[in-house]
């Protein structure tokens, strides 16, 4: 009898365990299809032309979940997130906001200011982001910029093109 009933449920868990499987592994492909690939590219540039520092930052998300990246300077700290919201076919409404705190080298008074811009884009179309608006003055460099642009495109149809450093950040400095 025991062995009757050990055998019925080893049975029993080969089929439940092949059907959990299977919905794992479903439920996954669901999720790879639905998934977002973020790609941004942090610049500064002087007076908006030679680029005196970049930073390339590109991240898998879903819609509603955002992709953060900060910035330290000497000075400076900014703090972005973007935040995708998948709407119908190639629409994405894209959420962008921002934190910035300037330290001023004389008084070493600090300033605090935030930004909050949502955006209708196409996946694929990439959108400039200035979370200290066109320029900021500085000693050293004169009117510089920080940028970012962000790209937001299928996961699946970012990872059939050539292999990438999706998920990972890469910091190029000139």
């Amino acid at each position: 009898m025991i062995r009757k009933v050990s055998a019925a449920f080893l049975l029993f868990a080969a089929v439940g365990t092949s059907a959990y499987a299977f919905d794992v592994e479903h439920a996954l492909k669901l999720l790879m299809d639905k998934a977002l690939s973020v790609h941004i590219t942090a610049r500064v540039t002087e007076d908006g032309k030679q680029t005196i520092w970049n930073m390339n930052l590109s991240e898998v998300t879903i819609s509603g979940r955002a992709v953060s990246i900060r910035l330290n300077g000497s000075n400076i700290v900014v703090v972005a997130q973007f935040t995708p919201y998948q709407e119908t076919g190639s629409q994405v409404l894209l959420v962008a906001q921002g934190q910035t705190w300037i330290t001023s080298p004389v008084n070493k008074e600090v300033k605090y200011a935030t930004s909050f811009k949502s955006l209708p884009i196409n996946l694929g179309e990439s959108v400039l982001f200035y979370p200290l608006g066109v320029n900021l003055q500085t000693e050293k460099y004169g009117n510089i910029n920080i940028e970012l642009e962000i790209q937001v495109v299928p996961y699946i149809s970012d990872k059939s093109k050539e292999k990438g450093d999706t998920g990972s950040a890469n910091q190029n400095q000139k």
